[in-house]
């Protein structure tokens, strides 16, 4: 038996694969530690801009969809005489910053993290805007809000998650 655990061990080592170690459980709780707190700094900041440049990116791709959301201010819209705002949980930047301490691989430079975390943000920002869009869609077909946007969000962060746990550098 303990030579079945053994050829287990050296293939996944062989492999390639993360063989399971005391060093890899003390990173991997250290960095899920750290997440909760890279999101509460998160909300610590307004995000304005970027409330705004989602909302408007929104705004727009709904416009191809034949959605004409009115724009009321800069972080909030109306449609259909409903006023929805965006708050930092609809711009994604919470899930970015939570993000960083799973995906910042202590490998490689200060800067290639800086580069990857750039591309990582702009293709959260794309993803999220297609989640509003697609959310907007189905309830503008009828499907109820928690439906359209709230089990959609849900799908869409578990999506975003898994990729995160797939393609982390531990």
């Amino acid at each position: 038996m303990a030579s079945v655990a053994a050829d287990v061990r050296t293939t996944y080592v062989a492999e390639g694969s993360r063989a399971p170690s005391a060093l890899l459980r003390s990173e991997l709780w250290l960095r899920l530690a750290l997440v909760p707190l890279a999101v509460v700094l998160c909300y610590c900041f307004r995000w304005d801009t970027l409330r705004f440049l989602t909302s408007e990116a929104n705004l727009r791709l709904d416009l191809l969809f034949g959605i004409h959301l009115e724009r009321l201010a800069p972080h909030a819209v109306q449609w259909r005489g409903v006023v929805y705002r965006y708050d930092i949980a609809c711009a994604f930047i919470d899930v970015f910053f939570g993000s960083m301490p799973l995906l910042w691989n202590l490998r490689r430079s200060l800067w290639s993290n800086i580069l990857f975390f750039l591309l990582l943000g702009l293709a959260l920002f794309a993803f999220n805007v297609f989640r509003l869009s697609f959310s907007d869609l189905l309830f503008a077909w009828g499907l109820s809000w928690n439906l359209a946007h709230n089990a959609v969000s849900g799908v869409a962060y578990f999506v975003v998650w898994m990729w995160i746990w797939n393609h982390r550098p531990f």
